[in-house]
């Protein structure tokens, strides 16, 4: 938080090297010995840096009683007991206090904050604003303090007011800059963060969270090779950096270049070997690389390594599925389900796999499941679909893709299977209908069509009105 910055210069000055030795020792020994303001500053602000601030308090209260007529050792104080969360006190202490000096930028500056952690949005922004209006030095600092207490609380639109202000007073405050990208980071503003990074790194190049920030916007954005080179940057710089070293994984896994990623995966557990997520996502890029055997023994690993993971076990279930072990891939979607009853992914690979054994009962209620969970995913549905399809059951196909078709607006793949369903159900004239609205919206996925249908390929009419698209489709 900003109100600290103060003390991390203080702890930096070695002219108060042996004072909080000497301050430790007259606790120790229970005498008291005479301190002047600067050193309680001192000493207070040790303990802050710490986080020790029930002794940076002592301190204070120990100063107090030896300076009681002190407005800095007052205001340290006061800073502390914010720092407590002791709102009401501080509040107490900081009235006193701005009676005494109603125009000290401080004390109005820490009045807002107190006021912030309380709720009353109002009062703080009258405060901020006076803080503001007596800031004569410095103005730049005073209001990133202000903003960066707005940042503090999670009220970007309310910090990006006053951190603006401090970019127009001093556009080199790289302090400023930093708590800007980040704010509009948080607010999803993907292309003023990445201008305020970029800002902030030119002042300083060697800043590893600000490339490491950077890169998880440019994989947001799909701007993969980007991300990769914001992470790189930031492993440069510190190549025991390891959540760069994860997302820069992740990055290169999502853009589908698994080789690299896995390397990376691999890389990362050596900084944490004990990581059940690592190991699970080193088993997806070995499943997407086809070596099932690898895949499924890091999967195996990663349930050994947290019992509790179920993409673990639903992976295992997946590779035993694709090699067509499918009674013991069972025990493992079963076993996902239990721990994870909520994703669809899981229940829908465990419809697939009891559709395949002829459990019929248990393959409906495991589909059905699947698109209650998530009504929004077209492959979800056509799996249900295709489900009674398999069984003969041909009017419950239909049923299910009229109901996928109000889940899942202007779906390509749903109007394609309802046209070939309505059509082998012999319902000619509603089926023209979606063929021609399939064809209208994507013509170059008639193929998959037809292979999902090749009973299909002799009706008259279907040859007709994909030739008709195909002429219009060449006259383009």
């Amino acid at each position: 938080m900003a109100m600290w910055e103060g003390a991390r210069e203080n702890s930096e000055s070695k002219e108060f090297s042996g004072v909080v030795k000497r301050y430790k020792k007259m606790l120790s020994d229970e005498q008291m010995g005479f301190f002047d303001v600067s050193d309680f500053e001192y000493i207070a602000d040790h303990y802050i840096d710490k986080n020790q601030l029930t002794n940076a308090l002592q301190a204070c209260e120990i100063a107090v009683s030896q300076h009681p007529h002190s407005i800095v050792v007052m205001i340290k104080k006061a800073q502390v007991l914010l720092g407590q969360l002791k709102t009401e006190k501080a509040l107490d202490l900081l009235k006193m206090l701005a009676e005494l000096e109603s125009t000290n930028p401080e004390i109005l500056l820490m009045l807002g904050n107190c006021y912030s952690l309380q709720g009353n949005e109002s009062k703080a922004f009258d405060y901020y604003r006076k803080a503001d209006k007596f800031s004569f030095d410095d103005r730049d600092e005073m209001l990133y303090n202000i903003g960066a207490g707005y940042v503090q609380n999670g009220d970007y639109p309310k910090a990006i007011v006053f951190l603006e202000k401090a970019f127009h007073e001093n556009p080199k405050n790289d302090s400023v800059l930093y708590d800007l990208a980040f704010s509009y980071d948080k607010l999803g503003d993907d292309e003023k963060s990445i201008y305020f990074y970029n800002e902030y790194l030119d002042i300083d190049p060697f800043a590893e969270s600000a490339w490491y920030n950077l890169g998880i916007i440019y994989t947001r954005r799909e701007e993969f090779d980007k991300a990769i080179e914001a992470y790189d940057f930031a492993l440069a710089i510190d190549e025991n950096y390891s959540s760069a070293l994860f997302n820069k994984a992740n990055t290169l896994s999502t853009a589908e270049k698994y080789t690299e990623a896995l390397n990376c995966y691999l890389d990362y557990v050596r900084f944490d070997k004990n990581s059940s997520d690592a190991h699970v996502y080193i088993a997806e890029c070995y499943f997407q690389l086809e070596d099932y055997s690898q895949a499924y023994n890091y999967y195996k690993q990663a349930i050994q390594l947290d019992s509790k993971n179920a993409d673990g076990w639903y992976g295992a279930g997946i590779v035993l599925m694709v090699e067509e072990n499918l009674a013991e891939s069972l025990v493992f979607f079963k076993k996902a389900i239990k721990l994870d009853d909520s994703c669809a992914d899981f229940w829908n690979a465990f419809g697939k796999v009891n559709a395949a054994l002829d459990h019929y009962e248990e393959a409906q209620i495991a589909f059905k499941k699947s698109v209650e969970i998530e009504d929004t995913n077209a492959d979800f549905w056509i799996a249900y679909a295709d489900f009674y399809y398999n069984y003969d059951k041909i009017g419950l196909a239909i049923q299910t893709m009229f109901e996928a078709e109000k889940a899942v607006a202007d779906n390509v793949q749903i109007l394609y299977k309802l046209s070939g369903y309505l059509t082998e159900n012999g319902d000619s004239q509603l089926a023209r209908i979606y063929l021609k609205n399939a064809l209208t919206m994507n013509y170059s996925l008639h193929p998959e069509f037809l292979l999902d249908f090749p009973g299909l390929k002799s009706k008259r009419w279907i040859k007709k009105m994909i030739g008709q698209f195909a002429m219009n489709d060449n006259l383009w």
